[in-house]
Order: structure tokens, then sequence, then C-alpha cells
């Protein structure tokens, strides 16, 4: 007769076994990564951060803690939640004076601090992971990645304090990296005259006092130090400096312009889409309405003409129309562009179109040599402080000194992107490795895939990114979220 057991024998459910995932950086990305998943998985998830700062959510963006440190847009945009767009507001309104922020008349249209955006983001991860009930959890490793390994069973990341961490699936959610000092830089990059970082409290407290500052760069950075020094008590006057003199402007409440490239084929080549810009910036002027609503139209066509393009317009585009771009899109936030306004009226703000030959440190100040563009002309000019206000991002992977990094472009893990911004990967994330095969246990999240989607340093880029790489690792059917 056949052996009948005692008891039957031991069978596991299913989808009592977590999936696991890591998520290498838990900056912005890295946090929305994880909402998004818990939010979406109708199955047991075991979530690992690896961040080495102690509060998720923030990173470098949402990291600062000066009040005068604004979102670069209105608060009614930036929802985490696409199918509830006041969720934001509604969220500062309930919590902005727990946080010590007193909300304005018009809180859609308000510009609220970038420390109070972090805590929004904290605040829906805490809820994510209470939601979750128990069934998923997100674990928070403080230390940095360091190494990792990638098999058709699953990855292993290395960790600075000597772990070795398995998953089914890794994010690539690495944020930006510090560039590493230029030469002119190198002669002054340890003088406390010098801020190489726009956003380090400390060194700018330090020249507060100063009565001539030199900012180098004159995008976004350069209006949050003349912000944060003129909330200091500065009285001293700035000169600006920056290749091409753009200077950055701030954002208006205006309608999007007529799109005009929704009824014809999209523009394959830099130099056509810059001419159709162009001609549409005419026809705004013509009728006397504002060019702002022109990047608006631009906005959501720029994924698909980005990906439309090849790498020789891409680099075309990078490096001849990237300033035009940046300071058209990229607009101030209104509060912070005042303190430059004000500062200009007093006749203590002054720009200019010039290239920095030379820094170097004198017993009374930093001198800079500066070639000017329209004249050609080079002076030598004396400042008791200078300000590094270009952005320290380092975009090519090949020039990022991090180890981990390294590790993954010498092992073969990644390639760079044919652009020199971020690594190579397919529209929906998947990191191609050095040889150009498409991992299937690995993907990529904002700032690494610069070169895939130009606009992956936006909070609505890294959004639509965080929603579709959700609901291609655990479906496409999220569990019903209450309104908050």
């Amino acid at each position: 007769m056949p052996h009948t057991p005692s008891s039957p024998p031991s069978i596991i459910p299913p989808h009592s076994i977590p999936r696991s995932i890591i998520i290498v950086g838990g900056g912005f990305a890295g946090a929305l990564t994880a909402i998004k998943l818990l939010d979406r998985s109708t199955e047991p998830l075991a979530i690992t951060m690896i961040e080495r700062r102690a509060q998720l959510g923030r990173g470098v963006a949402y990291g600062t803690a000066d009040p005068q440190h604004l979102v670069n847009g209105a608060a009614r945009i930036f929802s985490l939640h696409p199918d509830d767009p006041d969720h934001l507001v509604r969220w500062l309104l309930a919590n902005g004076p727990d946080h010590g922020w007193t909300p304005p008349a018009d809180v859609p249209d308000s510009s609220p601090p970038r420390w109070l955006f972090g805590s929004y983001v904290q605040s829906e991860l805490t809820r994510a992971i209470r939601e979750a009930d128990g069934r998923s959890s997100l674990r928070h490793i403080k230390a940095s990645a360091v190494d990792m390994l990638t098999g058709p069973s699953g990855v292993c990341v290395g960790t600075s304090d000597g772990q070795q961490l398995l998953a089914d699936e890794a994010v690539l959610a690495t944020g930006v990296f510090q560039s590493e000092p230029s030469a002119t830089e190198a002669a002054i990059v340890s003088d406390p005259r010098y801020v190489a970082n726009p956003w380090d409290s400390a060194a700018l407290d330090r020249l507060a006092g100063s009565k001539e500052l030199l900012l180098i760069g004159s995008s976004l950075s350069m209006v949050d130090v003349v912000a944060s020094m003129e909330a200091r008590g500065f009285e001293g006057r700035y000169r600006v400096v920056s290749r091409r003199g753009q200077i950055v402007e701030p954002r208006r409440n205006t309608e999007a312009w007529r799109d005009f490239l929704v009824d014809r084929p999209l523009p394959k080549t830099a130099s056509a889409l810059l001419a159709s810009v162009k001609a549409e910036r005419r026809a705004i002027a013509a009728a006397g309405l504002d060019w702002q609503g022109l990047p608006l139209t631009i906005r959501p066509w720029i994924l698909a003409l980005w990906q439309g393009a090849t790498d020789r317009e891409r680099l075309k585009f990078t490096r001849h129309l990237r300033a035009f771009w940046d300071v058209t899109a990229h607009r101030a936030a209104p509060p912070s562009f005042e303190r430059v306004a004000l500062a200009q009226k007093q006749g203590r703000w002054t720009a200019g179109a010039g290239r920095v030959l030379g820094l170097y440190p004198e017993a009374t100040g930093i001198a800079a040599e500066i070639r000017w563009r329209d004249t050609g002309a080079v002076e030598r000019v004396r400042f008791d402080g200078i300000v590094n206000c270009r952005g320290h991002q380092e975009h090519d992977w090949r020039r990022i000194a991090d180890p981990f990094v390294h590790g993954l472009l010498e092992n073969g893990i990644v390639r760079p992107h044919a652009t020199g911004f971020g690594i190579d990967a397919t529209h929906d994330g998947r990191v191609i490795s050095g040889d150009g095969r498409t991992h299937g246990n690995l993907f990529a999240i904002g700032h690494p895939l610069r070169g895939v989607a130009w606009e992956s340093s936006s909070i609505g880029e890294q959004l639509a990114q965080a929603i579709a790489l959700a609901n291609l690792l655990v479906g496409a059917s999220p569990k019903l979220r209450a309104l908050a």
C-alpha cells in the first residue's frame, strides 16, 4: 500500500514570499519610486532603500532648510498624484502651519519652500508604508552603495557598511553627483571665501559681511543665492557672469500658446525646431502676448522630440540650444526673483556675458580674470567672495568619481549614454549593459536617464517615470487610495 502521510505537506500560499526590490538612492526619485510601488502592488513587497542621508525623500534639491529656496513652479502642478491634482494644495493648507509655513492667500499659485515640499514627499512615503498594512515593508540602509552584481536570478548590492544585499530587482535612483573642481577653481577650492555649493548655508554665512560678490552662473541657482544673501542682510554688490549672459526670468501666470506641433510632423533637427520656435515667438510678440506661454506648449512634446531625434541632433541641442532652453523653460519663483529685481533697482546687481579665465587668492580677496563676450577685453577684478552658481551637477558618468558609478561602468553593468548625459536605457527605464544587452532586473529613474528623456531632472518627468516603472514592475492596477 502506498504510504499516506499523517499530515499534509507544507504548501506556500501564493504571494506569501515578498518580492524584493532594492532602490539605490533615497532622494526624491527614490522615494517617489517606493511610493508608487507600494500604492500599486497587490503582492507583498520588501523594498530596501540605500541612502546615506538620515532623511528619505529630500536628496539635494529638497534637503535645503533655507526658507528662501522655493519650488520653481506653482503648487497646483506638483501633486504626486495625477488623478488628484489638488492633493499637494490640500496638504499645504492642512500641514503648512505645523511646519512653520503660513499659507498665502492663493496657495495653488504659490511657490512653497523646497524643504516643505520635501516634507510632503516624506509624508506620502509614510502614508504608503502605513497603507501597505504590514504586507509590504520598506527598510532604510543608511549607507552608500559601493558595488553591484547582476544575474538572471537577481541582483546583489554591496554597501559602505559591509552588507551584501540581495534582491529580485534593483532601481538606480542615484540623483545628481557633484562635479569635480575645474582647472579654474583649483587654486581657490579650499579658500573660505569661495563657495562651491550655492546651497551651503554655513559658507554663505561667511560672506554676509562682504562688499563685492562674484556669482558665476545666471540661472536658478543664482536666484537662490541672491535670495539667501538678502535674507542674511547682505548690503553689498553682486556681479553676475555667465557664458551667454542669459538671465532667468520670474514665472508669470499665463495660458499656453497654441499647439503649433500637433498637426504637423515633429521637427527632426535642432535647427528645424529652433526655426519653428522663433517663428512662434514672433507670432506671440505680434499678438501682444506673453512669450512664457510658449514653453508651456512645447513641454508636453519634449519627450517625443528628444526620443525622435538622432544622437547627433541631441548633441547639437546640448551644445548650442541647451542654455536657451534652460533659461526659457525653467523660470524662477516670483518671491525669490523679487530679491534680484530689488537689488538690481538699487544698483547692487549687474550681469554680463563672459568667461572666467582664472581665479587667484589674494590677501584681501579673490581676483577673477574675466574675458567679456561683447568686447573681448580681459578684466581682472577683486571680490570679497565668489559663489559658483552653475549648479554642481556632473551628468557624464565617465567623469564621476563615485566608486559605485565607476564600478558599474568598469564591470559593464551600465554604459554611458551617447550624449554624455547619464546612462543608456530603453524608453521604459530598463538599463542597457556595456555590451548592449537589456537588463531584465535593473532599472533607472530620474537623473541617470537624462540622455534617454531630456527633462528627467524635472518633478513632472520623474513622476511619470515612477508611475510607469511601478506599472512595469508590479502591474498597472493601483490599490484604492483614500483622498487626504
